[in-house]
Parts: C-alpha cells; structure tokens; sequence
C-alpha cells in the first residue's frame, strides 16, 4: 500500500459515516422537522384565528357604528319631534289666550257701549228736564205770544241741530 492508505479502512470510515449521518438524521434532523413543521402549522393556524378575530371585530364595530348612527338618528328625530310637539301646544296656548283676551275685550267694548249709551240717556233726559226747566222759567219771566213763539222756534232748532 503505497503511502500507508487502506482502502478497507476508508470504505469503513465511510459506512461508519453513512450510519452516522442516518441515524443522526433518524434521530435528530426528522423530529427537528417535525417540530419546526408543527411549529409552521401552529403559527399559520394562530395566524387565521387572528385574521378571522379581525374581521370578526371589524364587523362587530361595523355593526356597533351602524347602530350608533341609527340610535343618533332616532334620537334626533325624537328631538325635532317633541320640538315640533312644544311649539304646537304653544301655538295652542297662544291662540287659546288671544281668543279670551279677544272676547274679553269684546266683553269690554259690548259693556263701555251700553254705559256710554246709558249716560247718553241719562244726559238727554237731564237736558230735557234742563230745557223744560228753563222755558218753564222763561215763559213765567215773560209770557208774551210773540216771545213763546220766538223761544218754541229756538228750541225746535235746538232739537234739530242734536
């Protein structure tokens, strides 16, 4: 054997090598596989459960927010109602409160008439007993024909001038 090399010896070392690498990768590189492998899966699966927990809130907030919008909406429909309610019920107690102060007034005007018409009466009544008073006098004072008729003519215009 030239240089001292053993070929028998190289083929075992080689075999001892294949063994080794086979039962090193028997015992050690398949189940770091299999880990790494059960790893991936792990975190792919986590990863979906996320995905689907996202879209799962993203839907539930879009829910939340449409029924937000919708309870704001009725809200203030609800308000403008009740707004529009109130001023109702104060145009009824507006109108409600000129229709009595119109009838009250009315009652006013009705009531200042008949006493101004009574005064008036009254008033007539005093000038012609004023009148009659006076011609009574007048004609006591001076009874001549020509002064009757002089003061029935006065008092005939009188009359007709009222």
């Amino acid at each position: 054997m030239p240089l001292n090399i053993d070929f028998v010896q190289i083929l075992l070392h080689a075999l001892n090598f294949v063994i080794l690498a086979g039962g090193l990768s028997f015992l050690l590189f398949k189940p770091v596989q299999k880990f790494m492998r059960e790893r991936k899966e792990r975190f792919e699966k986590q990863a979906e459960e996320n995905q689907r927990a996202a879209e799962e809130n993203a839907q539930l907030k879009a829910e939340y927010e449409k029924k937000i919008a919708d309870a704001e909406s009725e809200i203030l429909k609800l308000r403008l109602d009740a707004e529009q309610e109130a001023a109702d019920q104060a145009k009824a107690y507006l109108d409600t409160a000129k229709e009595k102060a119109d009838e009250m007034i009315r009652t006013a005007e009705r009531e200042a008439e008949e006493h101004k018409d009574h005064i008036l009466e009254s008033a007539q009544t005093e000038i012609g007993e004023l009148v009659v008073e006076a011609t009574q006098r007048l004609l006591n004072e001076s009874a001549t024909e020509d002064r009757s008729r002089d003061l029935y003519d006065e008092f005939l215009r009188v009359a007709k001038e009222q």
